[in-house]
């Protein structure tokens, strides 16, 4: 695997403390076991005199390499608790802070057993510089302009404000859901969203009729969402081989914000995979795939333009709780598909985005694959991570500094899908197996009679005729 891509199975790492001493301590027993065998071959010296190999006895060489295993699992007890008191301290600074002026006795006994923690191990002082020095030259990896680490620098933060994207961009931003020192996630969840927690129903409705539909039909209300449907259901040759192939079939900014594969299997089932493009903010108000329905679904949690029109596509198509269902999503359409598959609405079988900014709790019989990029501020907005991460234990994270050093511009050439898709081909070269898992899941849909169809969204606006 190249070292720039990272494949992991997601999530906050989390490890407690008392459970790795507690493995330290079985290692440190281990060694003494060695110790001890070591001894009772060396208080034999007639069976040590008697068998030799050679000039030397066999029983010696053995006795040398107990020796030689003692002492390294000797080592690794004392490096295991190290590390375990490492953990247990980061944890202690980090309570310290969150309740920083607000308890202060709970901070002073915080304060105690870190003095005993740095007391008791001579090691753990340096240690911890170490990893602190380490993590302070990587925190901004990507972001980085001139000679200024802070991403968030006077000259950067002034092309921020310039760019084309700033009014959108910069409402997430001052909503709180970015620190600037270091980019980190805070709020109440940062894009982690509970799966207890649904969305909130929004004023009008997702009607979708076909491109010749009757001048008859009824007006649409403002705030209604009218999803077009293409002409006819388009063949498709075959079904996506691999990630690289489910990514290339998003409509990235093409007049379709949203496609449906229909997929008729041997046993006469069905399937279907939908793709669903990122933010259009070019289309204004009435482009259901604006900055305003990202901040409906990320910051305030509703059900946004763009959401209710996937959904009327799904289920024009003819998907439904009881037919399996895979997601691809680019950027919003990755929030879009995360959320759809948190709602229970359908059932779905794998969620596969790339630039997303959250990252939905999943079902444990749900394929989740993320790609992200450590320099792209949209998929930062998904924060650290869920503690044990989401989805099936074979669901990945796949990440990369895409464009190291770019600063915060606001092009944000990390976020494109053409850097996405990169990574992407390197993660499929990168002879990790565990991205089998993706071709297998894809390949289960071989043989099936496969058709597509297309899905434009538009809202309707208060001054805007009936769009019939």
């Amino acid at each position: 695997m190249g070292d720039d891509i990272d494949i992991t199975r997601g999530g906050i790492i989390a490890i407690d403390p008392d459970d790795l001493r507690g493995i330290g301590n079985r290692i440190l027993y281990a060694s003494v076991a060695v110790d001890l065998a070591e001894q009772e071959l060396l208080a034999i010296p007639d069976i040590i005199a008697a068998t030799t190999v050679g000039p030397m006895p066999c029983l010696w060489a053995a006795t040398t390499q107990l020796r030689s295993a003692g002492e390294a699992l000797t080592r690794l007890a004392s490096t295991t608790g190290t590390l375990s008191d490492v953990y247990e301290l980061a944890e202690l600074r980090a309570q310290q802070h969150l309740i920083a002026g607000t308890d202060r006795r709970l901070e002073q006994a915080y304060q105690l057993r870190i003095d005993e923690l740095l007391r008791n191990n001579v090691h753990l002082p340096a240690v911890e510089a170490a990893l602190r020095q380490e993590w302070d030259s990587h925190r901004t990896d990507g972001f980085v302009l001139g000679e200024d680490p802070s991403p968030l620098a006077p000259e950067n933060l002034a092309a921020l404000m310039l760019g084309p994207i700033t009014p959108g961009l910069f409402a997430l931003l001052s909503a709180g859901r970015i620190l600037s020192a270091g980019i980190a996630i805070v709020g109440d969840s940062g894009g982690v969203v509970p799966a207890s927690k649904p969305l909130t129903a929004t004023p009008g409705v997702a009607v979708v009729r076909g491109a010749d539909a009757p001048a008859a039909a009824p007006a649409l209300r403002p705030g209604d969402v009218l999803v077009t449907r293409g002409a006819d259901p388009v063949p498709v040759r075959r079904a996506p081989a691999s990630l690289t192939d489910a990514i290339a079939r998003v409509p990235s900014g093409k007049a379709p914000q949203v496609r449906v594969e229909t997929y008729e299997l041997n046993d006469g089932s069905r399937r279907f995979v939908a793709y669903v493009d990122g933010t259009r903010p070019a289309g204004g108000k009435a482009e259901p795939w604006n900055m305003r329905s990202n901040k409906d679904a990320y910051l305030d949690h509703e059900e946004s333009d763009s959401y209710k029109a996937t959904v009327a596509a799904l289920k024009d198509a003819g998907a439904d709780a009881s037919t399996p269902v895979d997601l691809v999503g680019y950027s919003q359409g990755g929030m879009i598909t995360g959320l759809i598959a948190q709602s229970g609405e359908f059932d779905v079988q794998g969620v596969f985005t790339v630039g997303s900014p959250i990252e939905p709790q999943l079902p444990a019989d749900v394929l989740d694959v993320a790609v992200r990029h450590t320099d792209d501020l949209v998929a930062v907005l998904a924060g650290g991570g869920a503690a044990d991460g989401t989805g099936s234990p074979d669901s990945l994270v796949i990440t990369r500094t895409a464009v190291p050093g770019h600063g915060i511009d606001p092009h944000m050439p990390a976020h494109q899908l053409a850097e996405y898709q990169e990574t992407v081909r390197r993660a499929e070269q990168s002879g990790d197996p565990r991205m089998d898992v993706i071709r297998e899941h894809f390949a289960a849909l071989d043989g099936a009679k496969i058709t597509s169809r297309d899905y434009t969204a538009t809202t309707v606006l208060p001054d805007a005729s009936p769009q019939w």
